[in-house]
């Protein structure tokens, strides 16, 4: 494994899961940490999830 990246994103919600694509989608190197054992297990997402942005980023969802 690489000692350095180019972004770390802390937390694997949605909020950082969505960033974690784009960012490697963009070609960057990217580290997603998530303290739970379950990503995005501690705070929940109020239950919506905005279908137009979902389809840009996983146009195959």
């Amino acid at each position: 494994m690489e000692d350095d990246c180019d972004i770390i994103i802390i937390g694997a919600g949605i909020a950082g899961t969505a960033c974690a694509l784009r960012c490697a989608r963009a070609g960057l190197s990217v580290l997603l940490l998530e303290r739970a054992e379950i990503p995005g297990s501690k705070n929940l997402s109020g239950g919506r999830l905005y279908t137009h942005a979902l389809a840009e980023l996983l146009p195959q969802f």
